[in-house]
């Protein structure tokens, strides 16, 4: 029986758009005949582009395959396999997953391109225990951050070619929002007519394929961890925040300048943030930063404030990654494209894969028994045993995982195992590295070390922590630097 598809136009490009049908089904409603039908519209070159939802727990929730007239969208239930469903009901998503797999995602006969393949990939893999083959991530062409509009309209072909305004409300709107059937169409749609746009075709061949038919199932386990752990913390990010400012904030015709009281509240200069500020007489304009150094930050605005004082402002959007949230994602990515060995290194594999046979390169030092040396810490008995473990040159102890609640000492221990280093005449040539997850925890292990009159040391946080927060509070004989 002819079914009538739904049909959306796409207003992507400037120079055309086509009218796209798609055919929407459940996954465990999958037949070779779907599939075949959609995959007699792709062209000679084989070009399938790929878009997906997630749900609020990062699971994939649907995807969307395209063709340049002919999209298909499948929808996923929340788990690896249906629980407490009887047999066939379990089969039918089975079969309907092995077909998908079989027929699009690891049929070499096509090339998939999507603008952030490597989430897709990941989330195929943990939630649906599927691989993909032959998978193009597009936002690699592009040198700007990848989560920003440029990076994406590098990755269609150049923002002079664009609809841009259409372009971000298609891939940046609201992200409280669900993403539509017809949204997940014509992001697929977009990334298929870019990948077969003439000028493209040659950034898009030097990007790595990832294939995740070809990597180990350990391997993938600990990138899906990593990749999904990154995600769900990004999740929990605000939309909205209050941002603490000084009063004392400096008016002109249409920016203002003002500098805020909080590090963890500060303005961020960000293109996916807007301003709302509020005088006392509740009067709302709206803006974005244009300037932000250290706590200050210029903002320019629409409207007027009338002459009122500024009561608040707020900002709405969520912020951009961090550089260490930033690094990681390009990590995984390049694993995945099979750019990167780092999961063969030995502190990775005594990390993650513990029972693999593990080969340490001979340290360059002599090995010296360094004795614990920390006149000025107390140092209970545990916390000896964790700082001999330290200072050992055992392989068996290259890494060491001390693991404590708050209080129990943790900072204490690194002072300790530094300065007994540090003041060990055989070690005295060697360099110490200390790293932590956030700037804020590397600036209390300087303040440890301050406490004890060591300053041997030099403080590397983010330009933006650095600029004013770190040099303030920051002991004054402190030898505080930032990076770019």
């Amino acid at each position: 029986m002819y079914r009538t598809l739904p049909v959306v136009t796409p207003k992507v490009f400037q120079s055309y758009s086509s009218q796209v049908a798609f055919e929407t089904l459940s996954e465990d409603a999958i037949e070779a005949r779907d599939l075949w039908s959609f995959l007699d519209t792709v062209t000679s070159r084989g070009v399938i582009g790929v878009s997906a939802s997630y749900r609020s727990n990062c699971q994939l929730s649907a995807i969307a395959f395209s063709s340049p007239r002919r999209a298909l969208v499948v929808h996923f239930t929340g788990d690896a396999l249906p629980r407490g469903s009887n047999y066939r009901e379990r089969n039918r998503v089975v079969q309907g997953r092995n077909l998908l797999e079989e027929q699009i995602l690891c049929n070499t006969d096509y090339q998939k391109y999507a603008f952030r393949m490597d989430r897709i990939a990941i989330a195929l893999y943990l939630d649906l225990a599927l691989r993909i083959d032959r998978a193009v991530d597009m936002l690699s062409v592009s040198p700007s951050d990848r989560r920003s509009p440029w990076a994406l309209m590098d990755a269609l072909g150049g923002e002079e070619i664009l609809h841009q305004w259409n372009v971000k409300e298609l891939f940046f709107s609201d992200e409280c929002r669900p993403v539509s059937d017809s949204d997940l169409v014509q992001q697929a749609w977009a990334a298929c007519e870019a990948a077969l746009l003439p000028h493209m075709a040659a950034p898009f061949h030097t990007v790595g394929r990832i294939r995740t038919v070809a990597i180990p199932d350990e391997h993938m386990a600990v990138l899906a961890k990593i990749s999904r752990d990154g995600e769900l913390l990004d999740s929990l990010k605000p939309l909205t925040m209050k941002n603490d400012v000084m009063p004392d904030i400096a008016v002109n015709m249409d920016n203002l300048t003002l500098t805020c009281s909080r590090y963890l509240t500060r303005i961020r200069n960000s293109a996916q943030q807007y301003l709302q500020i509020e005088t006392r007489r509740g009067a709302q304009v709206f803006g974005h930063a244009i300037h932000v150094e250290g706590r200050q930050a210029q903002i320019e605005f629409l409207g007027s404030l009338r002459g009122d004082a500024v009561e608040s402002v707020t900002t709405f959007g969520k912020a951009h990654l961090t550089s260490a949230e930033a690094y990681r994602e390009n990590v995984v990515l390049a694993i995945l494209q099979g750019d990167s060995t780092l999961l063969s290194h030995p502190f990775v594999k005594a990390i993650w894969f513990p029972k693999h046979l593990i080969w340490w390169s001979p340290s360059k030092h002599p090995e010296f028994k360094i004795p614990i040396r920390c006149a000025n810490l107390k140092v209970n008995s545990s916390q000896g045993r964790a700082i001999e473990k330290i200072l050992s040159a055992s392989d068996a102890d290259r890494v060491v995982l001390i693991q404590g609640p708050p209080g129990t000492g943790k900072t204490t221990v690194i002072t300790a195992a530094v300065t007994s280093i540090i003041s060990f005449p055989a070690a005295r040539s060697r360099t110490v590295w200390i790293a932590a997850q956030s700037n804020v925890a590397v600036k209390n292990i300087a303040e440890k070390f301050a406490k004890i009159n060591f300053y041997d040391f030099a403080l590397l946080v983010s330009k933006e922590f650095h600029f004013d927060w770190c040099v303030s509070t920051c002991p004054e004989n402190c030898p505080a630097q930032h990076m770019p």
